[in-house]
């Protein structure tokens, strides 16, 4: 390995059901401090902004929301971050009545496939591009909406509609995936157990994710890094316990209940992968590396390896800082010039991805 590129990315969202005090409380002031921190470290970073919320509070709340999340997308624009597309669909058809809102069940893109009214995948999909881009090009004349991150990473049912309209309007990377990630919900199925195995690839666009597109007639895929859960861990449920005075105060409910899944799926989300990510209070920034070391030796034999980091403001306090100041630290340490902080922009200009 020769080239070393990570994205530090975070999904820039409210807590999917709901706030607890304020949007400033539950986005807007965690999302203030990570980009102080980001300024300090010198290093860009991706924001996967949840655009359809933006959408509806314009028409729920739009001073006391739409035009606060603008103005800080503008912002991080101005500050040389990249912000690019995330869609919960599941906005479109919530309802807001006094200050609350009621969460629609219908969670993913998936399940606006078959609607005949103004939502379905393609309308979606085209609504979310121009509304980002409207913000990005307010801020920058020459801003270019060109990655996505799916929301709840939930590309299944009617993964080949989803890859083709986002490919139409203008996509050209993903960042979804985690090999070896599971998750069973209520409302969401994501398996990313079956993927290739390879540092980076063209999606296939039939929505087949375990084989890659030889054409390139589809998104690229920059993977959120992950590495196997080791079997000496500890059990989550004790490091929860361990190091509860790290966990971020509640900022909002999420939606998501695993009320309905079986005793298969809740063992196969026991042993899914680790993400590379600063959500995770019972991470340290060792164990971070870990997964990064993981993925340089894994793919070695390439030349150039990518990929990506996650995080969400609304999910992050002084420890998530801490630890993502750390990695940075660690990671430039260890990898010296191999490394770089990079952002969609940035590889759009050096991959021939259109």
């Amino acid at each position: 390995m020769n080239h070393l590129k990570l994205l530090l990315t975070f999904d820039y969202e409210l807590p999917l059901g709901g706030i607890v005090k304020s949007y400033r409380h539950s986005l807007f002031d965690p999302t203030d401090r990570l980009m102080e921190l980001l300024e300090k470290l010198k290093v860009p970073a991706v924001f996967f902004a949840d655009i359809l919320s933006y959408v509806k509070f314009g028409e729920w709340d739009e001073t006391g929301f739409a035009q606060a999340f603008k103005n800080q997308m503008q912002q991080a624009i101005y500050k040389g971050h990249d912000v690019q597309l995330h869609l919960h669909p599941h906005w479109l058809e919530s309802t807001f009545t006094n200050g609350i809102v009621s969460p629609s069940p219908k969670y993913k893109m998936g399940d606006f496939a078959n609607e005949d009214n103004h939502y379905n995948i393609e309308t979606i999909v085209e609504l979310g591009v121009n509304e980002l881009t409207k913000i990005g090009r307010s801020a920058n004349p020459e801003y270019r909406c060109m990655a996505f991150r799916a929301g709840g990473y939930n590309f299944v049912p009617h993964a080949d509609k989803i890859l083709n309209a986002l490919f139409k309007h203008g996509i050209r990377f993903d960042s979804s995936i985690s090999p070896g990630y599971f998750f069973r919900s209520n409302t969401s199925l994501v398996d990313y157990r079956d993927v290739p195995n390879l540092p980076n690839w063209y999606l296939s666009s039939d929505g087949n994710f375990s084989k890659t597109d030889v054409n390139k007639n589809t998104l690229f895929e920059i993977p959120i890094a992950s590495k196997p859960k080791g079997i000496f861990e500890m059990p989550t449920s004790l490091k929860l316990k361990k190091y509860a005075d790290r966990a971020v105060e509640s900022r909002g409910p999420m939606i998501h209940s695993n009320e309905s899944v079986g005793k298969r799926d809740k063992i196969r989300q026991l042993f899914s992968s680790r993400m590379l990510t600063v959500d995770n209070h019972t991470f340290s920034p060792g164990y971070l590396m870990k997964i990064l070391d993981y993925n340089v030796n894994r793919f070695k034999s390439h030349d150039e390896i990518i990929m990506s980091l996650i995080g969400h403001p609304k999910s992050m306090d002084k420890y998530h800082y801490f630890l993502l100041s750390e990695f940075v630290r660690l990671a430039s340490k260890k990898y010296g010039r191999k490394l770089e902080f990079v952002t969609f922009t940035n590889l759009n200009k050096n991959l021939s991805t259109t």
